[in-house]
């Protein structure tokens, strides 16, 4: 965990931290060249849901992020779900999978991992990285045979403040998210475009997101979502209790696991000395969501 230390640490010092409209109502005919990178992408994605498809290179080609990408032997050859895992400030991805163990739980339940790396300083930034992490799922999509209604988010502090975001203004393709610590000031406006899940996880003792700003920040998509103001607590063992806002519209779920005197860097491993699998608890929650059929 001394990479994950040291990457919080950063996040402790940087936590003080229009489209226009054509004339005509036909849509613009492509390029030549668009025409032929449309027909690769094709090409790939077809391959990549072929029967007995080979896993695609680790890294992904054509991300403005820094991509790894884990297609489990189960997630090839059909339609699979994808989680994009978000690191911590000062992280990477290759220390995201270390942290989460996303990977060995996706060999087991059949899904994709796609770890990207923030553009600016190894921090995720709204104007830095929004528009990066769109088009980083595109490239996802273009080289893996991924299930576009079940594309999730999950992020960890820095990272799952950026998830949050995703959840806010990319409703249309994030099917739900799994956040770590997340990170809950600037986030901005956040009116997702429809209902959209969301587990939070934190820890009562956190020095870096003090956990006293969670419940407000939990209680506050229950109510974007449409769900009963009162929540419902079902307590797992001494020091974890699992709140639950019934009554969402879509078929939503908000859901807050608290672990009692819970951290922030070491939440993951505490939650695991505690009993729970961090990977496994939010693949559980997350695999339940679907993007409503178009």
């Amino acid at each position: 965990m001394r990479p994950l230390v040291a990457a919080v640490a950063t996040a402790v010092a940087l936590l003080g931290a229009a489209c226009g409209s054509s004339p005509s109502n036909d849509p613009p005919a492509p390029t030549s060249a668009e025409s032929a990178t449309a027909t690769t992408a094709g090409a790939r994605a077809s391959a990549a849901c072929a029967a007995g498809a080979q896993a695609p290179p680790n890294k992904v080609t054509g991300a403005p992020l820094d991509t790894l990408l884990r297609v489990a032997a189960k997630a090839r050859g059909h339609r699979a779900p994808l989680i994009l895992a978000l690191h911590f400030a000062g992280g990477t991805g290759a220390q995201m999978e270390q942290a989460t163990r996303y990977t060995p739980e996706a060999a087991r339940s059949g899904f994709v991992v796609a770890y990207p790396t923030a553009s600016e300083n190894n921090f995720w930034s709204i104007d830095g990285d929004l528009a990066k992490l769109r088009q980083t799922l595109d490239a996802v999509e273009r080289v893996a045979c991924i299930d576009p209604r079940r594309v999730y988010v999950s992020g960890i502090s820095n990272g799952g403040f950026m998830a949050t975001v995703l959840a806010c203004r990319m409703a249309d393709r994030i099917a739900a998210a799994a956040l770590f610590a997340p990170g809950v000031n600037g986030i901005g406006e956040c009116s997702p475009s429809r209902p959209i899940s969301v587990l939070e996880v934190h820890g009562t003792s956190d020095p870096i997101v003090p956990y006293a700003a969670i419940p407000g920040f939990v209680a506050a998509w229950a109510k974007r979502d449409g769900c009963s103001s009162d929540s419902t607590a079902q307590r797992r063992s001494a020091r974890v209790t699992i709140f639950r806002w019934p009554g969402c519209r879509g078929g939503a779920q908000v859901e807050h696991l608290r672990l009692t005197r819970g951290k922030h860097i070491e939440l993951l491993p505490q939650l695991r000395a505690a009993g729970v699998n961090p990977a496994r608890t939010a693949w559980t929650f997350l695999n339940a969501h679907r993007l409503p059929a178009s």
